[in-house]
């Protein structure tokens, strides 16, 4: 019987613990998560935008060395990375054939000598002869046809021996073109290799003329190239030292496009010095193309742009947006003679159509005839657009607005950046942005948010 209690006694003592464990992790699901802000403020500072690519390091000039005679490598006197001067032996082929065959040729030019002074000396006797009229006229111009036969012949004899004696004195000789250094060596001793034209000869050494400044060769995106520019500055790195940003200029754009997986790209080349060594051959360069440079300016987090709140509701993004985008010439009794008028027309016409289209022309008599910037309601053009609030600048003509389209460049980006105001209540304004590198972008017209907390993104907590 006491066994039994006390069975019972603990199963519902387990019942208990998990009935209480069960209650504390449901509690724990169910509980809200407290959210707050992260803050950023306007500070001033500098901010490069760039366009970035890929490419690949080369030496700006190199020359091949061929052959100019068959034969085997006797000798080779430099290696990989060997600095070399113009004229200075690099390798030596083998002349011992050659050398038998200037013996022979030696001994044409001998016979084909003796040959020619034989028959001159017949052409001086038939001459005599002939004067006297002791000798035919066509014999004598028979003994100087033969001459000039002979003659010949010694020249072409002088001419096989001069070509051998050139091969053994330089061809056998490979020397360097130019001065420079041995980027690759293609031989080694006893080889066979082949001279002739430049299609069938063998290369034996690539030289490069100067490693004090080499050459990349970058794809530039279709879209971008239109951003790239003979002279524009550049700077890179490479995966040997990451840590260390090079500098280049750019040399040419390329206007002969290249297609790869339906990408249509442009080869730029860019120059960059190389005095420290580090850069070499064939190393992966990641660039960026310097498009503008800005120092001294006011510059906010580009994730301040674009943050939106997710606690007010469309109709008080809206509000909020309205008021942002208030010029800043109002006064403070005109801002709340519009504010009042917003809300009056919001109260009589709720739906966001009617909103917007009492927004257009109510608020224009306010404003002496004028649109509102930024009074047009929430970005997207209606509530809950998203909390980048855009808008172009615009000239009139003939009471119609029109977009300035002259210049891309020239239109005004303006976007929304939200701040806790001095009650310690969300507020927006409307800031214009310039050039950004992704991680900054400049602001201007943004005076009234300096030192302000300015919130860069919710952290749950």
């Amino acid at each position: 019987m006491r066994r039994q209690k006390s069975v019972i006694s603990l199963v519902a003592a387990c019942a208990c613990t998990a009935i209480v464990v069960l209650v504390s992790c449901s509690t724990k699901k169910t509980s809200p998560k407290k959210q707050s802000y992260e803050f950023t403020t306007l500070t001033r500072g500098s901010i490069v935008s760039t366009v970035s690519s890929t490419g690949t390091l080369a030496v700006v000039s190199s020359v091949d060395v061929l052959a100019e005679m068959s034969g085997r490598i006797e000798k080779v006197y430099v290696d990989y990375n060997s600095h070399v001067k113009k004229g200075q032996i690099l390798a030596t082929i083998n002349t011992d054939l050659l050398k038998l065959q200037e013996k022979s040729a030696k001994a044409s030019v001998d016979k084909a000598q003796a040959t020619y002074d034989l028959q001159l000396l017949t052409v001086q006797n038939d001459k005599t002869l002939f004067d006297k009229g002791f000798l035919a006229e066509f014999d004598y111009k028979s003994a100087l046809a033969a001459l000039s036969i002979d003659k010949a012949e010694l020249e072409s004899a002088k001419v096989s021996l001069e070509e051998i004696t050139t091969e053994i004195n330089q061809y056998a000789y490979i020397t360097s073109p130019i001065d420079g250094i041995v980027l690759s060596r293609e031989i080694d001793a006893g080889a066979s290799v082949t001279g002739g034209s430049v299609s069938s000869s063998t290369t034996l050494f690539t030289i490069a003329k100067n490693l004090e400044q080499m050459e990349i060769e970058a794809e530039v995106d279709e879209l971008d190239i239109s951003s790239i520019k003979k002279g524009q500055k550049v700077t890179f790195t490479v995966e040997a030292d990451p840590g260390v940003e090079f500098r280049g200029v750019v040399k040419e754009v390329r206007l002969v496009p290249e297609t790869s997986d339906n990408l249509v790209y442009y080869y730029v080349i860019i120059l960059a010095d190389n005095k420290s060594g580090k850069l070499l051959p064939g190393m992966t360069a990641n660039i960026n193309f310097i498009k503008q440079e800005k120092d001294d300016i006011l510059t906010v987090p580009s994730a301040a742009l674009r943050f939106t709140p997710s606690t007010l509701t469309d109709a008080e993004k809206s509000r909020l947006l309205f008021a942002a985008g208030l010029p800043s010439g109002m006064s403070q009794e005109e801002k709340n003679t519009a504010l009042a008028q917003y809300d009056e027309q919001l109260k009589n016409k709720p739906s966001a159509k009617a909103g917007s289209e009492n927004k257009e022309s109510g608020l224009s008599s306010l404003m002496g005839g004028g649109r509102i910037p930024g009074a047009g309601g929430p970005p997207g053009g209606g509530p809950g657009g998203g909390g980048m609030h855009e808008q172009r600048q615009r000239t009139t003509q003939n009471g119609q607005n029109k977009e300035n389209t002259t210049d891309a460049a020239d239109a005004v980006t303006r976007k929304t950046l939200w701040y806790i105001d001095s009650n310690g209540k969300l507020a927006a304004a409307m800031v214009q942005v310039g050039i950004s590198d992704s991680l900054k972008t400049e602001v201007s017209d943004a005076d009234a948010l300096l030192g302000k907390n300015i919130i860069l993104k919710v952290k749950v907590e």
